[in-house]
């Protein structure tokens, strides 16, 4: 019948459903995973034999029970078979890593980059040496296999086609990167692109210091300033999937011109450069001196704190902008300007009760659960995303586990929406069906 779901459909919902909530909660028990999907125990037993014969979760038997009678076999996802690549691309250090299910960093390497103006064809060639380099030395164990490519990127990107719109801090401008990157690492997998910000606020809802809440703002900076808004558990991508540009809310109307052509942007006054000008630095001096000022506040150089200080008020102001506009819960201040929030959190709470509205000003200030790795996370979560939306691309063996679980499978209803089962904010909500 027109719109009645097939139980093959059922089944790779429902597999969907299992290997994400184990992916982003971590083990749990059969007796816990039947009562949080709302199945019953013998499609529960199926479903885990199959994803197991696709060597992407295993099973335990607790050594101690904690109750009397048998102890349920306690499920989790492998990190030694599917693993994806991930890499945020700053604008003077490159990240790449090699990432497992349940978040787990295999591998991970570091490099600088030349900063802005440097050329696109030279940071997707280095980018797809560093990944070759990782695959070599995983996949010498023949049970690894890449399933996706994800890459956080300082700008406005085009994720439908892997192209860069505008990265203003690389001086980049209608890139294509998704593509010549594929061409590079000839790999059959998808590579996806999105925006660093965006990417940071997804990561920190899964896996940080956002973790179950359904509004939320984040904001990180370096040499610019990047920024994810969630809404009702749900990135805000807007119509040409650009918003969230934080960075150039204007907050100084005769402040300093911007990269992106505007004046007085919110990075200008709050970015790497504005700090270390504010500290009597060298603006050009990079991440390392950005480090180097909070450490000397930390101790207490007065010049640096002074300076730090400076920079909270307009961190301040340019929140309390965007909190008055979505309403969030939480706040989470990422990147290296992380470290502002012990050295000068009553600077931003002065500035934010001058300029939200009453109701607004409990929102929580957050430093992020990832550190500096957020957008990182973030790109994992995204090369993910096609192996968590249909685990049965690893499986060959698992069809033999299949048919004999059909015989034991029963149907139920379809049971209630799992809010937190999909805990991706850009997709729908999946459902947990019965019949496996």
């Amino acid at each position: 019948m027109p719109g009645v779901a097939t139980q093959d459909v059922i089944r790779q919902r429902n597999l969907s459903v299992l290997l994400r909530r184990l992916h982003v909660d971590g083990a749990l028990s059969r007796a816990d995973l039947t009562a949080a999907m709302g199945l019953n125990r013998s499609t529960i037993k199926a479903l885990v034999e199959e994803l197991a014969a696709m060597n992407l979760v295993t099973e335990t038997i607790p050594g101690t029970a904690q109750r009397a009678g048998r102890p349920s076999h306690v499920v989790a996802v492998r990190c030694d078979t599917a693993y994806v690549l991930a890499a945020n691309v700053g604008v003077d250090t490159v990240t790449v890593a090699a990432f497992g299910l349940g978040g787990h960093i295999l591998a991970r390497r570091d490099y600088p980059l030349g900063g802005p103006g440097a050329s696109a064809d030279a940071v997707i060639a280095r980018l797809a040496a560093e990944c070759a380099a990782i695959r070599s030395a995983l996949e010498r164990s023949p049970d690894r296999r890449l399933v996706g490519i994800g890459v956080a990127i300082p700008g406005m990107v085009h994720a439908e086609d892997g192209r860069v719109e505008f990265a203003p801090n690389l001086m980049w401008r209608n890139v294509p990167f998704a593509a010549p990157l594929s061409a590079a690492l000839d790999v059959d997998v998808p590579i996806r692109i999105g925006n660093d910000g965006d990417l940071g606020a997804l990561a920190e809802q899964v896996r940080g210091a956002g973790r179950g809440v359904a509004h939320l703002v984040y904001i990180a900076g370096e040499v610019g300033i990047g920024g994810g808004i969630i809404v009702d558990g749900r990135l805000v991508l807007g119509r040409h999937g650009f918003a969230g540009e934080i960075g150039h809310v204007m907050v100084h109307p005769d402040g300093r011109p911007c990269r992106c052509g505007g004046r007085g942007c919110l990075e200008t006054e709050v970015g790497e450069e504005a700090i270390l000008t504010a500290c009597g630095r060298d603006p050009r001096a990079g991440r390392q001196a950005t480090h180097e000022v909070f450490e000397a506040a930390r101790r207490g150089d007065r010049r640096a704190q002074d300076g730090l200080r400076h920079i909270a008020v307009w961190l301040g102001r340019g929140l309390g902008s965007i909190i008055n506009v979505f309403d969030p819960e939480v706040v989470i201040i990422g990147g290296p300007l992380s470290s502002l929030l012990p050295l000068a959190e009553p600077v931003i709470r002065e500035e934010l009760a001058a300029s939200t509205l009453p109701h607004r000003r409990s929102v929580q200030i957050r430093p992020p659960g990832l550190g500096e790795d957020s957008s990182l996370f973030g790109a994992a979560e995204l090369a993910f995303e096609r192996l968590l939306e249909d685990p049965s691309m690893m499986g060959e063996g698992a069809a033999r586990v299949r048919l004999a679980a059909e015989d034991s499978a029963t149907a139920d209803a379809v049971v209630e929406d799992l809010a937190t089962a999909d805990t991706a904010p850009t997709r729908p909500r999946q459902r947990a069906v019965s019949g496996s």
